[in-house]
């Protein structure tokens, strides 16, 4: 909540439960934003999340699909985050590090003779479902370039995990704008990334079924691997391809199973 406050984000969430089951949840979790009561669904139909795996009948009737806006001051909607499956969910401190922000674990610093690496994670915690963000924040060392994905001929800057069972995707990579690098010995231009700039790459966890065997650990934590592959050049020099290890890890916490009391359910 601080580093929303931070940002001036307020935060709200919107579900199909009454009122008063809204207020039990929020009072026995000390959630301190509003929880906002649709037991008709009315504003979930009116923003179409409405999800339609649930029909009238279904004890989960009304539900919308999981998911974030973000509006500006006035209500327009400036981003959102949105997964199909109702187990899911990018967390917080996903949407902040997409916003540019730090995350949440700590930073490994690498450096090389062309560059400094330092990775990190949207969240030091995961819990099943969770959509983290992992940080590949790279500083090119003077007159040194990167390749961009779609060039011909050299290794594109890449991210390629090795990820475990327990995580259930890895999502494409985002990259940030490259430039046009104009090299005139050979009449060529290529998409380059030089200075300072950030790759994002978010993965899934599982849903909570496939975590009971590890969250019976005193401290389950789950490891990711990976590698980062490049090629760096200069205005002079076209060193070899080449890739470098990178690895994060997270504890997990269990899901939160406690329900409401009966009579305040949905029926």
């Amino acid at each position: 909540m601080q580093a929303l406050r931070q940002r001036g984000l307020g935060v709200a969430a919107l579900g199909y439960d009454s009122g008063e089951l809204l207020k039990e949840f929020a009072t026995r979790r000390k959630i301190s934003y509003p929880l906002l009561s649709d037991p008709d669904s009315a504003v979930i139909r009116r923003f179409g999340l409405l999800n339609p795996d649930y029909p009238e009948g279904d004890l989960a009737h009304g539900v919308p699909y999981p998911g974030t806006f973000i509006t500006d001051a006035v209500g327009v909607i400036r981003s959102k985050f949105f997964e199909r499956a109702y187990p899911e969910r990018r967390t917080a401190a996903s949407v902040l590090v997409l916003a540019g922000t730090a995350g949440e674990s700590p930073t490994t610093e690498i450096r090389t003779d062309h560059f400094v690496l330092r990775t990190s994670a949207s969240n030091r915690t995961a819990a099943p479902g969770n959509r983290v963000t992992l940080v590949f924040d790279l500083e090119m060392g003077d007159r040194k370039h990167a390749y961009a994905p779609g060039v011909s001929g050299y290794r594109a800057l890449a991210v390629r995990l090795d990820p475990p069972p327990l995580v259930k995707a890895v999502h494409d990579t985002v990259y940030p704008e490259a430039r046009p690098y104009r090299f005139e010995p050979l009449q060529e231009t290529v998409p380059v990334f030089e200075g300072r700039f950030r790759l994002l790459k978010d993965v899934t966890l599982a849903d909570r079924k496939e975590f009971v065997e590890l969250l019976r650990s005193p401290e389950p934590t789950l490891s990711i691997a990976g590698q980062l592959d490049y090629q760096v050049c200069s205005d002079t020099v076209c060193y070899p391809p080449a890739s470098l290890p990178v690895s994060f890890t997270f504890a997990i916490r269990p899901p939160d199973l406690e329900r409401s009391p009966e009579a305040l359910r949905h029926k």
